[in-house]
Parts: C-alpha cells; sequence; structure tokens
C-alpha cells in the first residue's frame, strides 16, 4: 500500500509546480472537429521572429503552455491544408484561448503526406492521414493497414502485424473486429493510436492494442459483405449498422470454413524411451486431414449522450465444429521384440458459446470517469474421441468428453486526467465454474470433476509527459486460487515502470521494467487422463502453479518522412513456467503440463517501415534471440538462438494492388521442443472499383510449409517430427467484397474496457 500510495501522491503534486500563468485551449475546425498535431507558436508582441514558447496540439486538439510571464503576446497556429491564424493574447492571469482554423482552398487539393503524422508517447505512438492516404484507402481498414508494422493477412483476411505478434483492436476505447472497421469509411478516422506496451488493464491480454479514434460516424444504414471461395478455406462475413438520434443497433455474422481437401498432410515421427527396464523405439508416418467450421453472430444496442454516459449490451454466439482423420503406419520395437503396425485417429469437436456483454461509462466533473463492464459466458462442450492401434499390444480407445464452463468477469475503473498526467484505478474479477465428465477405457465408470478458479486483479496507474520526458508507473495486484484437488492460492504484485526520452521529432527512447503472471488452462490443471498411445497418457497436473513474467527492455524509435525504424533489446526472465513436459508414471509415460525450473529469453528485434514512392511500401521485421531453458534442478540448463525474419511488400497503382508478404521458416524453444516455425508465404492480386473489391490470392507460391520439432536433451522421452503441410502448397482463393453506408453524422460509443474468456475448457489433443 505505502508504494500505492507513493504514485497517488506523485500524481497529485503534480499540478503543484505550475506558476502563476498558464494560457491553454483546444484547436478545431470549421465542424467543431479537433485538430491533433497543429503546430503552435507563441511570439512576445514586440518580437515575432523569436518564439517564446513552441508545441502541437494533442490527439484532441488540446494545447497548454505554463509558467508564460505577464505581457501581450501573439499565439500563431499552422496546419496543412488549413489557413495559418494569429491571435493577439494578453496574459495577466490563466488563461483559455480556443482557436477555430478554416480549411484553405487553394491548398487543400495539394496536400500529400506532409508534416508531421505521428507522435510518440511514452507506451504509444499516435497517426493522422493525409487526403492522399484516406482517398487511396477502400475503407478505414485499409487505411489502418498502411501504418508502420501492420498489414492485412491475408490468410485470416484479419488487420495483423508484421512481426506476428498478437494483436487487440479497439475502437474508440471498445473491443472490435475487422468488420467493424470496414464499416468505418476512412475519412471518418481522426487519429490511430498503437500501443507496444499495452494498458495495464489489456497487459496480459495482448501484446499490441491498436485504439482507432474517430470522427462521428454517419447515422442511417451502413453494411459489409465479404466472401471468400478457396482450396485451402473459405469465409463469408456481413455486418450491418443502423444509427438514430443516439441509439445505435448492430448485427454482425461470419462464418470460417476449413475445407476438407483430398491432399493430406504429412508427418513422420521418431519416439524413443525407456520404461523400467524396457527400451522402446515407435517409428511413423501420419497422413492426416483436418476440416471443420465456425459460425459467430452478435446483436449489439448502444446509447451515447455525448460528455455524459455511454452504454452499451452485447449478446454474442459463437460455435464450432472440428474434425481430424488421421491414419498412421508404425515401426514399433520394444528391446529386441519388432513388428508393424497401423493406426487410426478420428477426433470431434463440437462447441457452443453463448456470451452476455453490459457495458456503462459516466463522465464526471472535473475531468473525473467510471466504467463498469460485466461479461458472462457459457461454454457447452462435446468431444469425442477414437484412437486405435494393431499389433499384439495395440488398443481401442473411445473417449468422451462433455463439460460445461461458466464464466463470469466484472471490471471497474476509475479515471482522473491532471493537467500533465492521467491517473487510472482499477478492478477486475474473472470467476471459472468448470464441470468435466470423461469416460474412456481406462475407467469404466463416468469420471466426473469440478474445478473452480478465480482471477482478481487490482492496479493504479500514473502516465504523462514533462518537456521532452515521458514516463508511465503502475502497480498491479493478482491473487489467483483454485480450490479443488491441492489448490493453490498465489498472490503476486506486477509493477511497470516506463521512462522515456524524446531526443527530437524523430528520435526517442525508452526503458521498461514490467510483470505479468499466467494461470493454467482449466483441464491443464485437471486430474482427467486420456490415451494417446500404447504406455502413453495425455493429462492435468494438480500441482500447476501460476507462471510469473519479468521483463526488462531498451527500445529505440525513429520515425522520418518515408522510413522509420524501432529496435528494441530485451530480457525476459519467467519463473514457474508452463511447458508441455513427459514424467514416470505406473509403467507408463505421462504427458502433461509442469513448472519449469529456469525460462530466460534474451535478445533484438528490430522492425522496418520504408515507403520510398507513394505507390510502393516495404516492412520487414527480423529478430535474434537467445532462449535458455532449465525444466528440472535435476536437468541442466539448455540454450538456443533463433531468428525469427519476415517481410512484407505492397504497391498500389490507380484501381490495382499487389501485396507479398513472407514469414520465413526457422525454430524456436518451447519448453523441452525446439520448434518449427509454421511458415507463412502468399500473394495478392486486387483491384477496387468504387466500394467494390476483388482479390486473388495464391499461398506458398514458392515454397512448401515444412518444419520440425525436436526435444531437447534431458528429456526422458526423445521425439522427433517432420511435418509437411500439403494442403496449403500452391492453394488459390478467391475474395469479393462490398461496403456501402448512408446517413448524417452521430457519436459512437467510447468504451474503455472489454473482457472475454478465451479458455473454453477443452483438451487440445497433441
Amino acid at each position: 500500500m505505502k508504494i500505492f500510495n507513493l504514485l497517488i501522491g506523485i500524481c497529485l503534486s503534480i499540478p503543484a509546480y505550475s506558476q502563476s500563468f498558464n494560457l491553454k485551449g483546444k484547436i478545431i475546425d470549421e465542424q467543431k472537429e479537433s485538430i491533433p498535431f497543429a503546430n503552435i507558436a507563441l511570439y512576445h508582441l514586440s518580437d515575432t521572429v523569436n518564439i517564446v514558447k513552441g508545441s502541437a496540439s494533442d490527439l484532441l486538439g488540446n494545447y497548454s503552455f505554463k509558467s508564460v510571464e505577464s505581457g501581450d503576446y501573439i499565439l500563431q497556429i499552422s496546419y496543412i491544408g488549413y489557413k495559418t491564424k494569429s491571435i493577439p493574447v494578453t496574459i495577466d492571469r490563466d488563461v483559455v484561448q480556443n482557436v477555430i482554423l478554416e480549411v484553405d482552398t487553394q491548398l487543400i487539393a495539394e496536400v500529400v503526406v506532409e508534416g508531421k503524422r505521428s507522435i510518440r508517447s511514452i507506451d504509444k505512438t499516435s497517426y493522422t492521414f493525409s487526403d492522399t492516404q484516406i482517398d487511396k484507402a477502400e475503407n478505414g481498414r485499409g487505411l489502418i493497414a498502411t501504418l508502420p508494422n501492420l498489414h492485412i493477412d491475408r490468410t485470416s483476411n484479419t488487420l495483423s502485424t508484421i512481426n506476428g505478434k498478437n494483436i487487440l483492436i479497439l475502437i474508440n476505447g471498445i473491443k472490435a473486429t475487422d468488420d467493424d472497421l470496414k464499416l468505418i469509411p476512412a475519412d471518418k478516422i481522426k487519429n490511430v493510436e498503437i500501443y507496444d506496451v499495452p494498458p495495464m488493464r489489456y497487459i496480459n491480454d495482448a501484446e499490441n492494442v491498436v485504439n482507432v479514434r474517430t470522427k462521428p460516424l454517419d447515422t442511417g444504414w451502413s453494411g459489409n459483405i465479404y466472401g471468400t471461395l478457396g482450396q485451402m478455406f473459405s469465409n463469408a462475413s456481413i455486418a450491418l449498422s443502423y444509427i438514430k438520434g443516439d441509439n445505435k443497433l448492430t448485427f454482425n455474422y461470419g462464418t470460417h470454413i476449413n475445407m476438407k481437401r483430398d491432399i493430406k498432410d504429412l508427418e513422420s515421427g521418431h519416439y524413443n524411451y525407456a520404461i523400467n527396464e524396457d527400451q522402446y523405439i515407435y517409428d511413423y508416418i501420419r497422413e492426416s486431414q483436418s476440416w471443420g467450421h465456425q459460425h459467430n453472430i452478435g446483436l449489439t444496442y448502444s446509447i451515447s449522450k455525448e460528455d455524459n454516459y455511454d452504454f452499451q449490451i452485447k449478446a454474442l454466439v459463437n460455435t464450432s465444429d472440428e474434425k481430424l482423420d488421421a491414419n498412421k503406419n508404425i515401426l514399433f520395437k520394444q528391446n529386441e521384440f519388432q513388428e508393424e503396425r497401423t493406426g487410426t485417429l478420428n477426433d470431434y469437436k463440437k462447441t457452443l458459446v453463448p456470451t452476455l456483454d453490459v457495458y456503462y461509462s459516466k463522465i464526471l466533473p472535473k475531468n473525473n470517469s467510471i466504467s463498469f463492464n460485466v461479461v458472462g459466458s457459457y461454454f457447452d462442450n462435446e468431444q469425442k474421441t477414437h484412437s486405435m492401434e494393431s499389433g499384439s499390444t495395440g488398443f481401442d480407445d473411445k473417449m468422451s468428453i462433455n463439460n460445461q464452463k461458466k464464466t463470469l468477469i466484472g471490471e471497474f475503473v476509475y479515471e482522473h486526467g491532471f493537467t500533465s498526467a492521467n491517473l487510472s484505478l482499477g478492478y477486475r474479477g474473472h470467476f471459472n465454474f468448470l464441470t468435466n465428465e470423461l469416460k474412456n477405457s481406462m475407467s469404466e465408470e463416468l469420471q466426473k470433476q469440478n474445478i473452480n478458479t478465480q482471477k482478481h486483479y487490482a492496479y493504479g496507474e500514473i502516465s504523462g509527459k514533462l518537456k521532452s520526458f515521458m514516463y508511465r508507473v503502475s502497480l498491479g495486484a493478482n491473487y489467483d486460487m483454485q480450490s479443488e484437488g491441492n489448490g493453490f492460492h498465489n498472490l503476486t504484485f506486477t509493477p511497470l515502470i516506463m521512462a522515456g526520452y524524446n531526443i527530437n521529432d524523430a528520435n526517442s527512447i525508452r526503458i521498461t521494467y514490467n510483470s505479468s503472471t499466467q494461470m493454467p488452462d482449466m483441464l491443464q490443471m485437471s486430474d482427467a487422463r486420456i490415451l494417446i498411445m500404447n504406455n502413453f497418457y495425455q493429462t492435468g497436473n494438480t500441482n500447476l502453479e501460476n507462471s510469473h513474467l519479468q521483463s526488462l527492455n531498451l527500445s529505440y524509435d525513429l520515425y522520418l518522412k518515408k522510413f522509420s525504424a524501432s529496435a528494441n533489446l530485451f530480457y525476459d526472465y519467467t519463473s514457474n513456467s508452463l511447458f508441455d513436459s513427459y514424467q514416470y508414471g505406473d509403467d507408463c509415460i505421462l504427458f502433461q503440463t509442469g513448472n519449469a525450473e529456469k525460462d530466460i529469453r534474451r535478445g533484438v528485434e528490430i522492425n522496418l517501415n520504408y515507403t520510398p514512392w507513394e505507390f510502393l511500401r516495404i516492412g520487414g521485421s527480423i529478430g535474434a534471440n537467445q532462449q535458455v531453458f532449465q525444466p528440472s534442478k535435476e536437468i541442466r540448463e539448455f540454450n538456443y538462438w533463433s531468428y525469427p525474419v519476415s517481410l512484407y511488400l505492397s504497391a498500389q497503382y490507380k484501381n490495382f494492388s499487389f501485396d507479398l508478404y513472407q514469414k520465413f521458416g526457422g525454430t524456436f524453444l518451447s519448453g523441452l521442443y525446439k520448434t518449427g516455425i509454421e511458415k507463412v508465404s502468399y500473394v495478392n492480386l486486387g483491384y477496387a472499383y468504387k466500394s467494390f473489391n476483388i482479390n486473388l490470392q495464391c499461398f506458398f507460391p514458392f515454397i512448401k510449409d515444412k518444419y520440425s520439432n525436436e526435444t531437447i536433451p534431458g528429456s526422458i522421452v526423445y521425439h522427433k517430427t517432420d511435418y509437411h503441410i500439403k494442403r496449403k502448397d500452391h492453394a488459390f482463393a478467391l475474395s469479393v467484397s462490398w461496403n456501402f453506408g448512408v446517413g448524417k453524422k452521430k457519436k459512437s460509443v467510447r468504451q474503455n474496457m472489454e473482457n472475454y474468456d478465451s479458455d473454453n475448457g477443452l483438451f487440445k489433443i497433441k
């Protein structure tokens, strides 16, 4: 509590350093829309050559000058595409001077990517767009995809990072989908904030956060229809929105179908292990087919009273059906005994997840606000698996799992804005209740188990800027518990400290220390056991504990007109790291999740973005990472280097576009395994006509998706596999999309928290 009180004390003390007279205000256009990044200069009335103070408006158009000596001044405001404005100001007290800029009709047609289009903060970079960029974008998503380290991944048709880090999309603070982004016209996007260190409430949910701030969206009808037909997969989506007054109603439906192709994926593998005095060798070649479909449907109602309150309620339903068929040819050896075997595996999973999400936020006087979010989900799961092997010690196992998981998440956030800092206090509770029923060949009776977990998270955070110095300080407390079996109760403090310095408009440096925890999935903590192959079982681990990550980063950012780069040196230490492990059971091998003795990751990552000409963009990411892993005190540590590389190229000429993306293969250390990176490779040809877009994609046109996994020395089981995902080789897909929208302007809901439970409670068959 002393540390937490100190944070609040620091925050409250910041305004005390203000001098007698301050000048502040807001820069807006003739439509009363805020103008971010406007250039602001303050001159003495008697000397209009030497600048007394200079600044730029923030994302909301606000500016502030502190400690201005009394006297007569000229306030000059300029922004590309608008007429420069000069206003006489007398400073003899604190002054609020708002400014309206007029569009310069002689210059507006010539506006291109000029001037300052980005501002670096301690944990994010904020961007605006030129008229040329806006005119070329098909919709809001297409516009955002032109930012550094972002692109549209044609394999998933989603906005993604080039370096492969997971991303959380927000629109005005509320979690959104790609369909929501496609509903926003490009000219309705005011600015975009990209967090490379997420806000405290999202620190365990994503590696990057993209928050899109919009102008008031058009009322009336708007929509997007999209469809892809391909050899590897097909998908379709429809999004419709209707706004009337302060009310908004949105309907979403989407489906993704993994096609069942005649081409089968190929896996060859080798096991070598000992049980008691017996030595086993298990070589196999497996051909497999996987297919299935997912559907999601949602209905959202919201009402927004500008500068007062926002209320939103969502009803969502997600369903999925996944199927796997595999055949094996096996060479089995036990000591001197040897025989050839055949095997089959059929796995079927079906899930139904209804969710209700209620959100409310209220703006209070004196720069205060509060927000509430309650999310309830129900997971109804069914999993049926049939596996068999021929031979003298073969088996025939039929497994059936039925489980129901209920989840309740509640969150409260209080925020206060000071002159030069922001304070945030919050609490989130996450309650899970799983009822699991399993039946297989290991027990004639139905195995029943209940697992209940709770995750409590409280935090305080302050961030701000003092001249060129930036800072962010957070303190979180996690209390996690599991009440069944051996159970556990863990209290972990998760501080975050960031300090940065803007060297100039183009260069900045930053150092970060942060901490976070991860709770195991529910079935990773169960005592349920399923048969994988003879003498091999997959099971949970009732003795698991939370993992705790501590990370130290030093980063450098460079932003120029045509070129941007970011470099990050990092050191990550994870105690009780969760990893897939092999353990001895009673005359068998158990495959289960364990807690590692040591897990260290350190290295460098560099992201580059270059736009040599207006029609061409080249992006890429390269890294060099060393991993040090020790599964237990009895086994020596293992060191491994990996070198992830991604490359992206985009070109656009008139109505035509071309995209090339290549994620090069390699390996990285994941627990006991040197794990191959599943490649991504495609070319995309596009044509746009008004609101219609058509794209032709070819996946893996130049290479094949091959990679290998291999256990490290010290594992009681040596296992190596070589994969060839043959169904991806030279696969084609054709996609068509159409956007429409009519109406007049109205403001959208500004939600600033979002919760969802991604652990569906099912076994992940390895």
